[in-house]
């Protein structure tokens, strides 16, 4: 982490040119920064108007009242009290604010440290791993594994990482870990150690609630260390597919136990993955998940990730049937898509939910092109992998698509959405009356998200189209009791009109 500055809700790092309104970036004028900058480096006197002036103004001659535009836009922005104008002399900086270092600790103006104060913001910290051994390959390895790790978390989206830099500064300290959560300002943090064992090599990880100290997540990796070098990746990547959903799962933990009136938008938006996490791809939960994506955007409507995750959502629960489609759905989740893109086109998981999203809603070729921009910024990005192979499912690259999507599913493995994904992928394999293949990943997904319909329907068609009439009927039964709203116009707009007429004659076999 850079030197940057905090004070009430707000943080500034100077480096990034960048200002967080509890943890959300916010839209601020190159010379507003500049005079904000100018005022913290300055906060413990008055700046006079000539001093200002030279420093956001250099070279320039410029009217007084261009100041005062800049002062009225940080005021507005940071609340009316947080600058003085000292009557005759200048400006003042009036809130208390402190200057973070890059070990993580506060200064304030008299020079003394104190350990910075917890954001609001899910943050983390992936400590030096320990390295069990003499060798200095491996001590290499355990160094590399752990900045990986950092860079692998670091595009989850919701968390802010703590850097190597700052992180890195307790290697060979024996702080605790609510001192680590202090002097970091952290929730939570990652620990590993790499032990070589014969042959292998072996990495093990752990993720803990820092403040508690309680473990939260652990598991253990083995490799074969001939080739320690070239391994490297594949098991950050290892370490990282088991990671994410447990940090998910642990910030939706977190969230639940605050009052409402104090969710923000990022928490809206990690209530938004909850409600599917943990209720399922149901109507309720899509309902309950877009209403928080709106609330959020409602409070940042900036936020990029907030737009890309609500068109993905409008446009799945259009295509299976759990909202009324209507042109002004269909050009709301499109323009959704399109401001994601817009917002925030850097952001491999932003455009892999707006590439989506444009699949599902026709464009393909825009959304595959989308696509193909999310995996160059981060080929680890398993929902944009699913999502790409089934666009080339559906545009006649039909092996090359299932391929993908297996990818995909193959890289994240404790992924949330697996169920879904692999109904998507039985979907295209009845399409292509791979019947058997099917109706194995029907079952599988079933077991996955036992709360899920979809997979249920799909049971019932494979199991039809084997002739097993009566085990068909009893799956279909099965998918109206998780749906009772279940309709055949949903299943045929979820399975094809083939499917929805076959469904009909079950339907009242199976009721």
């Amino acid at each position: 982490m850079q030197n940057h500055y905090r004070f009430d809700r707000f943080e500034v790092r100077p480096a990034e040119r960048l200002l967080l309104v509890d943890g959300v970036p916010a839209t601020l004028g190159a010379r507003a920064f500049d005079l904000l900058l100018c005022l913290l480096a300055n906060r413990d006197r008055t700046v006079s108007k000539s001093e200002v002036l030279e420093t956001v103004w250099p070279g320039l001659v410029v009217e007084e009242n261009n100041l005062s535009v800049q002062v009225s836009a940080l005021r507005k922005l940071l609340g009316s009290k947080a600058i003085t104008t000292v009557s005759g002399r200048g400006y003042r900086f009036s809130i208390d604010a402190v200057h973070v270092d890059q070990a993580g600790r506060a200064a304030h103006s008299d020079g003394h440290q104190s350990p910075a104060a917890v954001p609001d913001k899910p943050m983390i910290a992936v400590l030096p791993f320990n390295v069990l051994s003499e060798d200095p390959r491996v001590s290499l390895l355990a160094k590399g594994l752990a900045e990986d790790v950092i860079a692998l978390l670091a595009r989850v989206p919701g968390f802010f990482l703590i850097s190597h830099a700052s992180s890195f500064a307790f290697r060979g300290q024996h702080a605790s870990l609510p001192d680590v959560a202090r002097q970091l300002g952290v929730r939570f943090v990652v620990e590993g150690s790499v032990r070589p064992t014969g042959d292998v090599l072996r990495v093990s990880t752990q993720l803990t609630e820092a403040a508690s100290g309680r473990v939260l997540w652990s598991g253990r990796f083995d490799r074969d260390h001939d080739h320690a070098g070239d391994l490297q990746e594949s098991i950050a990547r290892g370490i990282i597919s088991e990671l994410e959903p447990e940090l998910t799962r642990a910030e939706i933990a977190h969230i639940r136990r605050q009052r409402p009136e104090n969710l923000d938008a990022w928490s809206h938006y990690h209530q938004a993955v909850g409600a599917i996490a943990m209720q399922g791809w149901g109507a309720q939960a899509l309902a309950e998940a877009r209403s928080r994506l709106e609330q959020s955007l409602a409070l940042d409507p900036g936020f990029g990730l907030g737009h890309a995750h609500y068109a993905l959502l409008t446009a799945l629960a259009r295509n299976i049937g759990l909202v009324p489609d209507s042109p002004g759905l269909v050009n709301d989740a499109l323009g959704a898509a399109e401001r994601a893109i817009e917002l925030d086109d850097g952001s491999s998981e932003v455009l892999g939910y707006a590439g989506c999203a444009l699949c599902d809603l026709g464009q393909k070729d825009r959304g595959v092109e989308i696509l193909e921009q999310a995996l160059e910024i981060d080929p680890s990005n398993a929902q944009a992998h699913v999502a790409l192979g089934a666009a080339w499912a559906m545009t006649g690259k039909f092996e090359q698509g299932m391929a993908k999507m297996r990818f995909g599913m193959l890289i994240s493995p404790r992924d949330r959405r697996l169920g879904f994904w692999g109904w998507a992928l039985g979907l295209f394999l009845l399409k292509a009356d791979r019947v058997d293949e099917a109706l194995a990943e029907a079952n599988t997904s079933s077991r996955r998200d036992p709360r899920f319909h979809l997979p249920r329907v799909l049971q019932a068609a494979a199991l039809d189209r084997q002739g097993r009439l009566a085990d068909a009927g009893a799956a279909l039964a099965a998918a109206r009791r998780l749906r009772p709203q279940l309709t055949l116009h949903e299943v045929g707009l979820s399975h094809g009109r083939r499917v929805g007429e076959r469904m009909a004659a079950l339907w009242d076999a199976g009721a």
